[in-house]
Formats: structure tokens, C-alpha cells, sequence
């Protein structure tokens, strides 16, 4: 992944090394009526809703697709969601990427936006304070639509590379969440090791 949702920071992960299928990611993004982007990807999980809410509204469910460290504090606005991609990482690390929970619906909606953005992250912290994320979901009859969409997109290069780095992000991040119900859960110490041999196979040789 990947963008956690909203926000992000650095990629520390490569994709899931179990991943052996992607999951068909539908893009709907939009400009609305009043010209603004909007941006809007989907995922089908094999999974009743009430599974595919507890993947993004619990801990458990949370670090079992999406980061190996995170706490998820439930309220409507006011609530947090904590979280990093680093597996050394402890709850209240500096560096923990965070999302206010702005209000949820349970097991139909949950509206994000950023609260704290990690160093080194690859946009403008005052465009991403702009930016709201909206997760809802579809009951599909024992499965679930998972939409993630976006506002607050402005105009501008700033904005554009923003609404890249998100397009991409959020896509790996819901074929990881669709993966984790077909494959099961992620193997974080697994995708760390990888990581590191891959920078150790880049470095020059001594």
C-alpha cells in the first residue's frame, strides 16, 4: 500500500507478497455539479457487511489488511484512527499517521480526515487538511461494496499530485482489504523482511 485510507505517508511496504489475485478496483471518480473532482474507487469483498465494517472500525480488523500498527478510537467527531506502516511503531509515536473520526454510521458510513501527517509525506500538509474521505458500504448479500471517495480537491499541481498519489494508494489499499478475506490476514514480519532485502539489493555493492 499504500495510502492508509486518507492519508499517508511514505509507502514502507511493497503490496502484499500474498497477494496472488488483485481485486478488480472500479473507478468512478467524478466532477460534481459544481466542477469539483471527486474522487471515487470501489471493491467488492467477500464478506457481509458487519466483517467489512469490523476491517476498518476495530483494531483486530484494521491490522489485519491494512497496517501492523494501529488503534482505532470510535466517537462521532472526535474519534481517531492511529495508525502506521512501520512494525516497530508504537501507539503515540510522533511519526503515526492519524485520522478524526468526523462521524460514522454503523455498517454504512464513515467520514475521515486528516489530523496529523508524518514527515517526509509526499504532499503539502495544508492541501491535505482540505481533503475529506468517505467510506461507505453496500450489503451485496453476503458481500460487500467497499467506495472510498475523496473531496476537497482543488485546482493546481499541488492538488493534482495529491490526487494521484491517493489514486494509487487507495486502490492497493482496497485490493489488500478485498485480498485479506480471500487470503487472509497480512503477514506484516513477512512483508518487513521482504522490504528490507529489497533495500539491501539496492544498495551498491561495498
Amino acid at each position: 500500500m499504500r495510502s492508509l485510507l486518507l492519508i499517508a505517508a511514505s509507502a514502507v511496504f511493497a503490496a502484499s507478497a500474498q497477494a496472488t489475485e488483485q481485486a478488480p478496483i472500479q473507478d468512478s471518480s467524478y466532477r460534481d455539479g459544481y466542477g469539483h473532482r471527486v474522487q471515487q474507487l470501489s471493491v467488492v469483498v467477500d464478506a457481509p457487511v458487519a466483517r467489512a465494517w469490523d476491517a476498518f472500525m476495530t483494531d483486530k480488523g484494521f491490522t489485519s489488511w491494512a497496517a501492523p500498527v494501529a488503534r482505532i478510537t470510535l466517537e462521532n467527531g472526535g474519534g481517531m484512527l492511529e495508525a502506521s506502516y512501520r512494525i516497530s511503531s508504537k501507539i503515540g509515536d510522533p511519526d503515526n499517521i492519524k485520522n478524526e473520526i468526523v462521524a460514522y454510521l454503523p455498517d454504512k458510513m464513515i467520514a475521515l480526515r486528516n489530523a496529523h501527517v508524518p514527515k517526509g509525506a509526499p504532499f503539502d500538509p495544508v492541501l491535505i487538511a482540505s481533503i475529506r474521505t468517505i467510506i461507505t458500504f453496500d450489503d451485496l448479500g453476503g458481500k460487500t461494496r467497499v467506495t472510498e471517495s475523496q473531496v476537497g480537491y482543488g485546482e493546481g499541481a499541488g492538488y493534482d499530485s495529491m490526487y494521484a498519489h491517493f489514486r494509487d494508494g487507495n486502490a492497493e489499499e482496497l485490493e489488500s482489504l478485498a485480498n485479506s478475506f480471500t487470503n487472509g490476514p497480512a503477514d506484516w514480519k513477512a512483508e518487513a523482511a521482504a522490504m528490507e532485502a529489497s533495500v539491501r539489493k539496492s544498495l551498491p555493492a561495498k
